[in-house]
């Protein structure tokens, strides 16, 4: 989906962004040992070790200290023979299979990468190109079924052991960047080339895709989107905005789109929320809808006004208030849907979160000495639900196909309107 390339240019870019980052550099005639490229990278490694022992809150129930210590050994013996993307996927690998969402290595700046000329998004029936070049337009709402060779689902599965999920729903919306970085794909052996691929779509049958380098915020540049020109769905609308409010009269709802935990410099939520009280005091509102979909999170507590505000109010009651999630609801935007799901009346409609309920958070950073690297941990377990479930589930799953995307249309709402 649109809002999932939004989502994945904050979370995927511990991958995509240093697969060849420069500071560790060969050694030169005249370079001391001390400064050769694998000591640099050995000093990294060492200091990784020793600061996420040290500070990541989970460190023991995630990895023995031996098992841990044995990886980075391994990790060090293997820099002579490897490339630099190669070193840092290695560690991108361990982090990620912590099964933890939130331990992510942030690289320290943008290096030009080879891209393919399309994103995808991952729908029930596979995984489809919404946006492409103008050369490769004809491959718009294309479902992929071969990446070099192989099928589409053997390489999503391998692309699991570098992406931080905990939940196949987080995958998928962080999915679309690796899917179409070439290093990535050759890092699991999927081309032997930076400058192509082998694709095999569904309609438009077997073709050679070529790669350009491209700095991570220019990997969309010259796309075209399969929504271009089109009326979009209000889950789609104004997705810089981090919330807004609009009254639908042919139905008395009041939808709130909330897209970011977070002040606006506009407007205050403390002031967005008296507005929509002053909206709802002049308007026959049946029901209030709260759309927390693609929103990655923020401050938790930014919301509590409109929650306390809702908890006390007339809508309060089955059928009048509810609560929209989906695979980009995450980090604090889920401990928002868990609070409204635990503190009021409201139906939870649409899909899984991208979180899990019970899960490590309250992060925190440090940076290695030479590559620059950033590694972000987590200094607090959160526990809001009993037992350990794998998302927070909707009371109504309600999907959007790929043909509903493709149309504008959005079922979620639909069945909230259509609710009685």
């Amino acid at each position: 989906m649109l809002a999932t390339i939004k989502n994945i240019f904050l979370f995927f870019v511990y991958i995509v962004t240093a697969l060849q980052f420069t500071s560790c550099k060969e050694k030169s005639p005249t370079e001391p040992a001390q400064n050769s490229r694998a000591a640099l990278w050995a000093q990294d490694i060492d200091y990784f070790s020793s600061q996420f022992k040290a500070k990541e809150y989970g460190f023991t129930s995630l990895i023995s200290q031996q098992s841990f210590d044995n990886y980075m050994s391994n990790i060090k013996s293997s820099v002579d023979t490897i490339q630099d993307y190669e070193v840092f996927l290695k560690l991108q690998r361990l982090i990620a299979s912590f099964k933890v969402a939130h331990i992510v290595a942030y690289p320290s700046a943008t290096q030009k990468l080879h891209f393919l000329p399309f994103l995808t998004s991952v729908f029930s029936g596979g995984t489809y190109i919404i946006m492409a070049d103008q050369n490769n337009s004809g491959l718009l709402g294309k479902r992929i079924i071969t990446i070099g060779g192989i099928p589409i689902q053997t390489v999503e599965d391998s692309l699991k052991n570098i992406i931080s999920h905990e939940n196949n729903y987080w995958f998928e919306e962080q999915l679309p960047l690796a899917l179409c970085c070439t290093e990535i794909l050759k890092y699991f052996g999927f081309t032997t080339s930076l400058s192509s691929i082998d694709l095999e779509t569904e309609g438009a049958g077997k073709l050679t895709v070529a790669a350009s380098e491209k700095y991570l915020n220019n990997a969309a540049s010259g796309m075209i989107s399969i929504l271009d020109g089109k009326a979009l769905p209000l889950y789609l609308q104004n997705q810089s905005k981090y919330y807004w409010f609009t009254y639908l009269p042919e139905t008395n709802v009041l939808y709130i789109k909330y897209n970011k935990c977070a002040n606006s410099s506009d407007i205050s939520f403390s002031s967005f929320t008296g507005n929509i009280k002053d909206t709802i005091s002049s308007h026959a509102v049946s029901k209030v809808v709260v759309d927390l979909r693609n929103n990655g999170g923020g401050n938790s507590s930014i919301i509590n006004p409109l929650l306390s505000y809702l908890q006390g109010s007339p809508y309060n009651q089955v059928g009048k208030l509810f609560v929209i999630t989906n695979r980009g609801t995450f980090s604090s935007a889920l401990l928002n849907s868990i609070s409204f799901k635990q503190n009021t009346n409201c139906i939870l409609v649409g899909q899984p979160t991208g979180g899990k309920p019970n899960s490590y958070g309250e992060v925190y950073t440090f940076t290695l000495p030479n590559s620059g690297i950033m590694v972000q941990y987590c200094t607090k377990y959160f526990q809001t639900m009993s037992g350990d479930p794998e998302s927070l589930f909707p009371d109504y799953d309600v999907e959007i196909s790929a043909q509903d995307f493709i149309s504008c249309k959005d079922p979620v709402l639909d069945f909230i309107l259509n609710y009685k």
